[in-house]
């Protein structure tokens, strides 16, 4: 018996995806990841009479490729991860004008080559092009200590060199040029002191930020922090470090800036490393007010999308479910005055995500358009089909709104029939119906068997 259900419940899903048991024996039992050159984008799983893909998943909107069903594709440009030179801003062009495998969109030196993307001072800028690396206000050509925070002593124009030898006493070991390091020196201030009296400590130690720690042994020199906190144990305090926890991640752009994550990990994309995010909560676009918790009731969502006139738009559907089948419906809710406005494809059914977008049938996918400029409130409603997985409930249900802003001169709508896709007769299409029905049937006689 265990084996039949199985036997059904793969011929059913076969027919809901389009696939057919034959070409699913012949698929490779495994998924490409890129060992042997890139991947490409996945194919169309399935195929139409017509030669046009029909009853076939769409399985990405932008991607450009070959060999197999589903791409890793953080950001959605159409670019793998692995080949991506931005993994985590849409850069489709790939730009990379100074040739060191870094995009430009997320370049912090876009035109010197620096593959470390390091940045001292946290500014945003690369220190292969930063005017000042160390952020202390001197230009590097004529700061005596470039890569060490030393800005002019006060009152003076001149940064801080005791002995004379064009290295700044913010970084010399030997400050007073007497041939003792600093931490062995009595006096590192002075060569001529060798047992400093109580009033001269001031000026063989002295501590300009008045945090009690002498500048030759502060980790922030400039700083006020007298707890010499140091995480990394770099020569920084935390306070002044530009790289807290130490993993070459500068502060500014690390998703955990107390946990040593160089991957940067974000697999809820909510901007939080999974070093050290306790929730997971998808993300789509930024949007964390209504980040998708798979943990709660069945939450449908689709993000705020920019179009023209008289041009379709795609609407996108998101769930907190990963590949739960669920029917779908589209309706128009506002639309500026006067617009002409049609959605193509509003109902259907999905049972494909990767990870937590849903992917329509080919010639099936919601259209939208508009023929004026503004704003366009469009409203998704999904339904379960069956038992949804988490709350156990039977057809559970959402809804959520969304905006699509059209921008352009007033356009007329292209005809219906010029939306492209596929002909399909009356007779295709109640075969079609056929055999879903069949696959439902078959598919629920599984799951009363099973609890039965």
């Amino acid at each position: 018996m265990k084996k039949t259900a199985v036997l059904i419940s793969s011929v059913a899903l076969a027919m809901l995806t389009g696939v057919s048991i034959a070409n699913a024996q012949d698929a490779p039992g495994y998924e490409c990841d890129n060992s042997f050159g890139d991947c490409g984008t996945p194919n169309q799983s399935g195929g139409g009479g017509c030669g046009c893909g029909g009853g076939s998943i769409l399985v990405n909107n932008t991607d450009v490729g070959d060999t197999y069903q589903f791409a890793d594709d953080y950001d959605n440009d159409g670019i793998e991860d692995n080949s991506d030179n931005c993994l985590r801003m849409d850069n489709l062009d790939q730009a990379d004008t100074d040739g060191d495998g870094v995009g430009d969109l997320c370049d912090i030196c876009r035109n010197a080559p620096n593959t470390d993307q390091f940045d001292l001072d946290g500014d945003g800028i690369g220190d292969a092009c930063d005017d000042d690396m160390d952020g202390d206000t001197i230009p590097n050509s004529a700061d005596n200590c470039a890569s060490v925070p030393n800005p002019f002593l006060a009152g003076l124009t001149v940064q801080g060199d005791t002995d004379g030898d064009g290295q700044g006493d913010a970084c010399d070991d030997d400050i007073d040029g007497d041939g003792v390091s600093n931490l062995d020196d009595p006096c590192p201030m002075s060569a001529t002191i060798t047992t400093p009296t109580a009033d001269q400590r001031a000026l063989c130690f002295p501590d300009q930020d008045g945090d009690g720690i002498a500048d030759i042994q502060d980790n922030c020199a400039t700083k006020f922090n007298p707890s010499q906190a140091n995480m990394n144990g770099s020569p920084f305090g935390d306070d002044c470090d530009p790289d807290i926890d130490g993993d070459s991640v500068m502060n500014e752009v690390d998703n955990c800036r107390l946990t040593i994550n160089p991957e940067q990990d974000d697999t809820d994309r909510d901007g939080l490393g999974g070093a050290c995010d306790t929730h997971f909560c998808y993300t789509v676009f930024g949007d964390n007010a209504n980040c998708l918790d798979p943990e709660v009731n069945l939450t449908a969502y689709t993000p705020s999308l920019i179009g023209q006139t008289g041009q379709p738009v795609l609407l996108r559907l998101f769930a907190n479910r990963e590949n739960q089948p669920m029917r779908y419906s589209w309706r128009v809710v506002g639309q500026p005055e006067g617009a002409d406005v049609r959605l193509e494809n509003a109902e259907g059914t999905v049972t494909v995500s990767s990870p937590y977008e849903y992917r329509y049938l080919v010639n099936e996918a919601p259209i939208l358009y508009g023929s004026i400029a503004g704003e366009y409130k469009v409203e998704l409603s999904v339904e379960s089909v069956w038992e949804d997985r988490v709350s156990k409930k039977i057809n559970e249900s959402s809804l959520f709104t969304a905006t699509v802003t059209l921008t352009g001169e007033k356009a007329d709508l292209p005809a219906a029939s010029d939306a492209g896709g596929c002909s399909v007769t009356s007779d295709d299409a109640a075969a079609n119906g056929g055999l879903w029905l069949l696959a439902l049937g078959l598919v629920g006689l599984v799951f009363r068997r099973r609890n039965a």
